[in-house]
């Protein structure tokens, strides 16, 4: 008897898992993430549409475009409410399409803190940082980014970097 009863929750519940998958849309849900299979054609556009006013971003073609971004900004003139503007571009830019970054050089900017969204570039291996106005580093970004082997922001307002110390006892 108990056999019988154990077959008839199995069907029973089974059952009822099919009904739902067959009720349930199953379209995927949004993430928090706008990085969902990106092609080179919706990285080229993200930069097209995000790249800062007068900055280039490159590359916009070739084997490149999902793996380096670089936003060079030489030349262009910054005031409170430009700067602000440049921050939040670079955040959206950083937001779509990125996940594959390899290389990241943001220059010639008025930035003063590294964007969070950096710290999600999780296989990101080389970031450059020169000649923008950066004072501090987001805490505990870099220990994320385990595979960053080259790190660079010459020429800032830095005053401390995050050092993070690997004590393994064996």
């Amino acid at each position: 008897m108990s056999w019988v009863l154990i077959i008839f929750a199995v069907i029973f519940c089974v059952h009822d898992i099919t009904e739902a998958s067959h009720n349930t849309n199953l379209t995927p849900t949004s993430t928090s993430s706008d990085d969902v299979a990106c092609t080179k054609t919706d990285v080229i556009a993200a930069r097209e549409s995000f790249c800062p006013a007068q900055c280039r971003c490159s590359p916009l073609d070739g084997q490149n475009v999902l793996t380096e971004l670089m936003v060079d900004c030489s030349g262009v003139q910054f005031n409170q409410s430009t700067s602000s503007q440049l921050s939040q571009n670079v955040t959206q830019l950083l937001s779509r399409c990125a996940s594959e970054l390899l290389e990241l050089t943001i220059t010639n900017t008025p930035i003063t803190t590294v964007p969070e969204v950096v710290c999600n570039l999780s296989k990101i291996r080389s970031l450059n940082f020169n000649y923008n106005q950066l004072t501090s580093l987001p805490s505990n970004c870099f220990t994320r980014m385990l595979n960053l082997t080259s790190f660079s922001a010459l020429n800032n307002r830095l005053t401390s970097l995050q050092v993070r110390y690997d004590v393994t006892m064996k």
